[in-house]
Parts: C-alpha cells; structure tokens; sequence
C-alpha cells in the first residue's frame, strides 16, 4: 500500500518576508498560500505570495528531515551539480541547473537527497 502525500504549497510572502506554507489559491489575478485555520487580525495581504515563489511539496523530506518542494535545489547521491525540481507532469523531476536536461526518477526517495536552497531568488 502506497503512502498517500499530503498535498500542500509554499510562496514566498513580500510584504511580510516570509515563506507560507499551506492551501495555495488564485483569485482575480492574486496568488495566495495560507495555513487550513487563518490567524486573528490577519488580511488577505499576509497571504499573497509572488506567484514566481510557488512550489508544491513532493512528499519526500530530504536527508536532514527538510520538506522538499516544487523549485529546491538539490544534490543528489555522489553528483557534482546542483538539481532543480520541477514538474514534468505526472512526475517531478530533477532538471539540471545549466543545461536544463531532465531525469525522471521513478522514486526519490531511494537516493540521498540534500535541498542546498530554491530557484526562487529574494535576496537571501
């Protein structure tokens, strides 16, 4: 039996400078990622995230027990270059930062993976 993943997303949140992590939306050109339950004196301006910034989580923690999500930059088992993953619908998949080259693999999880940051670039 197969484990199920919970389906969740990430943006990254300018105005407050912080990631989100939660139930991802899209009304009347706006992006939004917010937690199931909204904070108390919180608008929907905490919530709206750069839409570049979005990335759905895999399902698959890496090595040091991270979340990994749609646009982290990976290494992998005994690579010297640098990974993104991406979506190639119906799988994610690793994209070689450079060339762009793409792997399908069949199951992450049987390889060392370690997120060394995300393609999402906000200063940091």
């Amino acid at each position: 039996m197969s484990k199920i993943r919970p389906i969740k997303f990430r943006g990254y949140n300018k105005k407050n400078g912080v990631w989100l992590y939660g139930f991802y939306l899209q009304n009347r050109g706006a992006h939004f990622v917010a937690p199931d339950e909204f904070a108390d004196g919180k608008t929907w301006e905490d919530y709206e995230v750069d839409p570049e910034s979005v990335g759905q989580f895999i399902g698959l923690d890496d090595d040091c027990g991270k979340e990994i999500y749609e646009g982290d930059l990976i290494k992998y088992g005994d690579s010297a270059f640098d990974y993104k993953i991406v979506w190639d619908g119906p799988l994610f998949c690793l994209q070689e930062c450079g060339n762009g080259d793409k792997f399908l693999i069949d199951d992450l999880a049987d390889i060392h993976i370690h997120v060394v940051g995300n393609s999402y670039n906000m200063g940091q």
